[in-house]
């Protein structure tokens, strides 16, 4: 599978790019998703302008709950809410993931305003 392209195969132009709102937001609060089929975190991330969002994230393979909290991370905030194991997740936390690392978030590695966009 080629990850470097959308569904179709097709390259997106920067217009469509732009309309993934992207933004860097700060998690201030970390729970188990006991719900979850998979082991899952509930976030609940501040995004500065854009307000307080929740998203259930499986990112437990890497990261504690102390370690999350406080740190800066990437997420998608334009998509609906969308109810994810009995939370409703509001922005979509961006990571890559892979065979050798397993979920890997995706963090500024320099602290940044929240509700920062990304593009």
């Amino acid at each position: 599978m080629d990850n470097h392209k959308n569904e179709s195969g097709l390259p997106i132009d920067f217009d469509t790019f732009l309309k993934v709102d992207m933004r860097v937001g700060k998690v201030i609060e970390v729970k188990e998703n006991i719900k979850a089929r998979k082991p899952a975190y509930i976030l609940t991330i501040d995004f500065g302008e854009l307000g307080i969002k929740t998203s259930s994230a499986q990112i437990v393979e890497n990261y504690s709950k102390e370690k999350l909290l406080n740190q800066q991370v990437v997420a998608v905030v334009n998509f609906p809410p969308k109810l994810v194991a009995g939370v409703k997740s509001e922005v979509l936390v961006l990571a890559a993931v892979c065979n050798t690392n397993g979920t890997v978030l995706l963090q500024p590695n320099l602290s940044v305003d929240n509700g920062t966009r990304i593009l």
